[in-house]
């Protein structure tokens, strides 16, 4: 699990630098194509001042290329800037993904995980003690009836044993190792002010095909991971019927009546013999092995539906606000070309 969330944290830091990277050359090219701007805009001021009659033939044909110089750099700025700024708001998009999905597993993991992984090396210890403690009992009820007293105690002890109750009093008490820390808020590099998922044209199209990817997957891993869950529990079940086997009652031992070879060929064919207990160990250590395979599978398995499910959340929400701004665009400007419609063919290849 510590390896799922370091992994995780990783690929969070790795898209956020990428996502700085790109946001500091869209600013670079920002900056260059301000420059360029401003070298068009003296240039026509110039030649605004002069007028067209006031400077030498030679002197017309080198401002003219001048202008075009600067023009095509300009056109080049622009296309450079357009770049950068689609490739920003995509690493944008991508960084603030993950940041949700890494949220998730931290939370998942510090709310529902621990307890469960507690829950699962813990299996059966209680229902272990509980059977000793009362084959101890059942002992020394026939052996001294003077210290019932005390037996009492140990078995109101005993019926006490709550494997919930004691996992709950050691998470409290150590409460600063199980609570959950902050979440990852969204680091925004220099001035950018944009802290969402862009929907917009012209990333909305693959937003929407990753998005009804995303949907597709979560419903195959839900009925799979339910699957495994259903056996799961069934093991979970078989395995504490196990460990609850209500084999401490010794009285038979201390039936005075009987003889030593007596009481000794008795307890040969009972539950307690030595071959009964093999082959019950022996079965409660595969279906023990067994147990630990499923719970690794399922937690495995509701790992990757958190990160999916988070992602899909925030596109769901991310695209829900870019149609209604497209509509909004649309209504406002009915000459514009129209938007893709989500039957359109697209694209089935990009990350899940």
């Amino acid at each position: 699990m510590h390896e799922e969330l370091a992994k995780v944290t990783n690929e969070l830091y790795t898209v956020m630098k990428t996502y700085h990277m790109y946001h500091a050359e869209s600013i670079n090219a920002e900056s260059k194509l301000k420059d360029a701007e401003k070298q068009e805009e003296k240039q026509f001021s110039k030649s605004a001042e002069l007028g067209p009659n006031a400077l030498r033939h030679e002197d017309r044909q080198q401002r003219r290329s001048s202008a075009k110089k600067i023009e095509k750099m300009k056109e080049k700025r622009q296309a450079k800037y357009s770049e950068n700024k689609l490739k920003c708001t995509k690493a944008r998009n991508e960084y603030l993904l993950n940041l949700a999905a890494t949220n998730g597993c931290i939370s998942k993991y510090y709310i529902h995980d621990v307890s469960d992984l507690i829950d699962c090396c813990d299996l059966g210890f209680h229902a272990s003690l509980a059977r000793t403690f009362r084959t101890y009992l059942s002992a020394e009820y026939n052996l001294e009836t003077s210290r019932h007293e005390g037996l009492d105690i140990i078995e109101n002890a005993v019926d006490n044993l709550d494997a919930r109750s004691d996992k709950h009093k050691v998470m409290d008490l150590c409460n600063q190792v199980f609570c959950p820390p902050l979440k990852f808020d969204f680091q925004p590099h220099m001035d950018d002010e944009v802290c969402q998922v862009s929907a917009q044209q012209p990333v909305q199209m693959e937003l929407l095909v990753r998005y009804h990817q995303l949907q597709s997957r979560l419903m195959t891993l839900k009925i799979e991971n339910e699957e495994v869950r259903k056996t799961l529990d069934a093991t979970m079940q078989t395995l504490q019927d196990m460990l609850t086997v209500e084999d401490f009652d010794v009285s038979d031992a201390f039936q005075h009546s009987r003889s030593t070879e007596s009481i000794k060929s008795v307890a040969s064919e009972t539950y307690m013999s030595k071959l009964n207990i093999s082959k019950r160990r022996a079965n409660q250590q595969e279906t023990e092995s067994f147990y630990f395979s499923k719970f690794k599978e399922f937690l495995n398995g509701s790992n990757l539906i958190t990160k999916l499910q988070a992602k899909h959340d925030l596109l769901k929400q991310a695209l829900g606000e870019g149609r209604r701004e497209s509509k909004l665009w649309n209504h406002k400007a009915p000459d514009s070309p129209p938007q893709t419609s989500e039957n359109e063919e697209a694209p089935t290849s990009l990350p899940v």
